[in-house]
């Protein structure tokens, strides 16, 4: 695995901490010796992870943190920064949606629900962030999108792929006008990943066809997503603002 030594003493929050892309990538900056804020409402789940990290001798803070709702994640960014002294990378994993669904059969209260999660989510966390990574060196901010929210070619809900297009698009905002102020914003476009939600929602059959799919013949890891951010959140990608890398195996070509 490449090595970030920059990263050593930078102060990383990251949401949707307890399980899946969060998990991994959270374990990920705590292993290039990164402070790292777990943020994710699911407190216990969150409070294993920041375990395992400060176990292997790492830093983490475990907050629990509704991304939905403003108070919580004001309180969140101002705890991070509290414990660690500044911010240096919001990253942003929270999200997710309850089922396949069709634009006829979603009800309003699901789609609020789901674009909540998805879009208001990053709108409110980086907005906290924002002043804390204006003081930073090298502030970066990574937002989770979807190959939902690039396509319609695969299954999902139509409220988790518009809110995740919005995601791209908000980075774009946010690259565009926090550029003078050294920050840059970019994101990740998964595919669909091998995580315990997807397990859920997903049949073996589906994951063998969605599989067959895939140029490189598998469905991505939380790994694989989590070694992509690293990489944008490094002095390596220090010119590299608002786009959305699609780590997908191939399966769209933009």
């Amino acid at each position: 695995m490449p090595s970030y030594p920059e990263f050593s003493g930078r102060v990383v929050a990251v949401t949707g901490a307890a399980q899946g892309i969060g998990a991994v990538t959270a374990r990920a900056f705590a292993g290039q010796h990164a402070c790292v804020a777990l943020l994710d409402i699911d407190e216990e789940r969150a409070k294993k992870v920041g375990g395992d990290i400060t176990a292997a001798g790492g830093r983490a803070l475990v907050v629990r943190t509704d991304v939905t709702d403003d108070r919580s994640v004001a309180q969140a960014i101002a705890s991070t920064v509290a414990e660690f002294g500044g911010l240096d990378a919001l990253i942003n994993c929270a999200g997710g949606y309850g089922r396949l669904a069709t634009v006829e059969d979603i009800s309003i209260d699901e789609w609020d629900r789901t674009v909540a999660l998805n879009l208001r989510s990053v709108f409110l966390c980086c907005r906290a962030a924002i002043p804390h990574l204006k003081r930073s060196k090298a502030g970066r901010i990574i937002n989770v999108a979807s190959i939902s929210g690039r396509t319609v070619q695969v299954a999902s809900s139509p409220a988790y792929g518009s809110a995740k297009a919005g995601v791209i698009q908000l980075t774009r905002f946010l690259a565009y006008q926090l550029g003078a102020n050294n920050i840059t914003a970019n994101a990740i476009a998964p595919i669909t990943t091998l995580t315990p939600r997807v397990a859920a929602l997903r049949t073996e059959e589906d994951i063998e066809r969605i599989a067959s799919q895939i140029p490189l013949k598998r469905l991505a890891v939380p790994e694989d997503h989590a070694q992509a951010m690293l990489f944008l959140a490094s002095d390596a990608a220090a010119y590299i603002n608002g786009i959305a890398l699609d780590v997908n195996g191939g399966r769209v070509m933009m």
